[in-house]
């Protein structure tokens, strides 16, 4: 644009271009080229433009840029005229002359392609909402099939008959309770909606304890987690269909005592990995034997809708066993929000 600015008039008279005016133009087109992706490459890296310090810090890379090419240009103008014998100029007052055409070519060019990309990231945004917002909703209706599953009832139900006829109803009160707990945090949660990994444990807890009942001695279930970990969001009753697969394929059918440990770690990229693993019957294809990996799809696209390409499962059958481990990008809840 600069350039075409400079050469228009020139060309609308009639004057031929010199080889030094070719040249100054070819040296400013280069560094303007040169600057011009410098500034792409920057706005490309502001992930968040409704922040006020990636702008600021954006707007004085562009004006930082616009100086050094003014200062350049200065230099390439008494360069070129000194090859053709003409005063030089001193450089400042060159530079000052000439540096307003760069501010404003380089501030127009970097409101404009900031506006496209701020565009495209909230297309992009609107695009992972909405996705985010239908998988939550079938994990909604996949949650709402599991906590009204007969069978499930029946069995807790039926457990809690068995404490009352032998007289124990101390356990009979709490194995209730725990179901109500349970039902009552399931119905409550909002898909939609990030909890810390300590509220995901306690759910979790809740539900391994009324299967505890049914299993007795053959559940073994044990939760890892550093104590600086608790605070981490993660989706509500994500590690749900995990525990629920490891339960009706590697406990259910096995006559001996099954681990299951849930075991959460960070990286050093600042990445949440959980994984959920027993050492229950053999798996095969990628899930568990007689499942369909519904529940693992299911994981897996609400991990896509909430972080994009950042979140993925990967489910993988061992000689004895079966482990699924979970990478999200690691979100900390803030301390009163935690509290609340």
């Amino acid at each position: 644009m600069a350039i075409v600015l400079w050469t228009m008039p020139g060309l609308a008279m009639g004057d031929p271009m010199s080889p030094g005016l070719i040249l100054l133009l070819a040296k400013t087109f280069v560094v303007g080229l040169v600057f011009s992706g410098s500034i792409a490459a920057v706005l490309l890296r502001v992930e968040r433009w409704d922040s006020r310090p990636p702008i600021l810090a954006v707007a004085t890379f562009t004006l930082a840029l616009a100086l050094a090419h003014g200062w350049l240009d200065a230099i390439f103008i008494n360069d070129a005229r000194a090859a053709i014998g003409l005063r030089v100029v001193p450089l400042w007052r060159q530079f000052v002359f000439g540096l307003m055409p760069f501010v404003l070519v380089y501030g127009l060019y970097a409101a404009g392609l900031g506006l496209v990309f701020s565009s495209m990231v909230a297309q992009e945004r609107e695009r992972q909402l909405a996705a985010a917002q239908n998988a939550a909703q079938e994990a909604q209706l996949a949650a709402l099939r599991f906590q009204l599953n007969p069978h499930f009832l029946f069995n807790t139900l039926n457990a809690v008959s068995s404490l009352i006829v032998t007289r124990r109803n101390d356990e009979a009160e709490g194995m209730i309770g725990k179901l109500s707990d349970f039902l009552r945090a399931s119905l409550e949660a909002d898909p939609q909606r990030e909890v810390t990994l300590d509220e995901e444990f306690a759910m979790l807890q809740s539900y391994l304890d009324i299967e505890a009942v049914r299993f007795r001695d053959r559940l073994d279930a044990e939760f890892v987690c550093p104590a600086e970990l608790l605070d981490a969001l993660v989706p509500s009753f994500i590690l749900q269909p995990l525990i629920e697969n490891a339960v009706k394929y590697a406990v259910a059918p096995s006559r001996r005592a099954v681990r299951i440990v849930v075991r959460a770690t960070a990286s050093e990229e600042d990445m949440l990995r959980l994984c959920v693993e027993d050492d229950g019957g053999q798996a095969f294809g990628g899930a568990p034997r007689g499942g369909t990996g519904l529940g693992l799809v299911n994981v897996r696209r609400r991990l896509e809708a909430f972080y994009g390409i950042e979140g993925g499962l990967v489910a993988t059958a061992r000689e004895r066993g079966f482990v699924a481990l979970m990478t999200l990008p690691l979100h900390r809840a803030h301390r009163a929000e935690a509290a609340e």
